[in-house]
């Protein structure tokens, strides 16, 4: 039996019924490339239909320290905690039946071609944690467009000091359009939601400024989330990490169940869940 938790926003007092885990038909898959090690807390594995292990690790309310980093936004993109989307997994169906991957909602996103840009993230709690020790990212992306072509999907931006080089800052960006299987699904689709495993083999990163031309890891020539470790292998997250888009393509959908070794931040249309 699935279980239910009463969850209390702790900014406004207002009560959110969450679930407390994924549905049979929502579940995460362990992401691929991910080690035993890694997978033996069951966090990300997938068991009988539910998340193995959800049952230790209830959500909590974790709304406080996430939202638009200014910063590092342009003209007037949005990122907003949402209901839905539901995808289209049967294209031929009139209703869209595929909930978010997790809860009841995510981030939604919207982001106009040019030089519009967005960033979603957190600025405090992962300060000073070394990229060396973070082996699983990954998150779920829906795009709402009736076709990818001439579409760019959002990615996920650690703010680093890379202890590599001139420079002591550095944005690690992670290219979904670039990357491959597993990182990737072997079929981008629309209107349906879709894991991207960010630390898989297959990924594309590539380093902001100095560091990049630095190590060789440009948007132009990324590699693999390896083989960006391996090449900074001090670095430390030093101001943020967060979801991104911009500035290129146009990019209307949404994100949710962000992944961070064994912690998911599931985005609700009130809180950021920590599961």
């Amino acid at each position: 039996m699935k279980k239910t938790q009463l969850l209390v926003w702790p900014l406004s007092g207002l009560a959110l019924l969450g679930a407390g885990l994924p549905n049979a038909d929502n579940t995460t898959p362990a992401p691929a490339g991910e080690t035993a090690t890694e997978t033996a807390t069951g966090v990300a594995d997938e068991v009988g239909g539910e998340v193995a292990g959800a049952q230790d690790h209830p959500a909590r309310v974790y709304a406080d320290k996430w939202g638009v980093i200014g910063r590092n936004t342009i003209g007037s993109p949005s990122a907003t905690l949402r209901f839905g989307p539901y995808g289209r997994r049967n294209p031929a169906a009139f209703a869209a039946t595929q909930p978010p991957p997790f809860g009841v909602g995510s981030l939604g996103i919207i982001v106009g071609s040019g030089t519009e840009k967005i960033n979603f993230g957190n600025e405090t709690d992962f300060a000073g944690r070394r990229l060396a020790q973070i082996f699983t990212l990954g998150y779920w992306i829906f795009a709402g467009h009736n076709s990818l072509a001439g579409v760019s999907l959002p990615g996920i931006a650690l703010e680093v000091d890379p202890n590599v080089g001139p420079s002591d800052y550095a944005s690690l960006v992670y290219l979904p359009d670039d990357a491959t299987a597993p990182s990737a699904p072997a079929t981008a689709a629309p209107n349906v939601w879709q894991r991207y495993a960010a630390s898989a083999t297959g990924s594309a990163w590539y380093a902001t400024g100095v560091t990049g031309s630095t190590i060789g890891c440009t948007p132009t020539t990324p590699c693999s989330f390896a083989t960006l470790k391996s090449l900074l292998p001090n670095a430390v997250i030093s101001l943020s990490v967060g979801i991104t888009k911009g500035r290129d393509n146009a990019f209307i959908g949404a994100v949710d169940g962000l992944q961070i070794n064994r912690e998911i931040y599931d985005f609700e249309p009130f809180a950021v869940f920590r599961r």
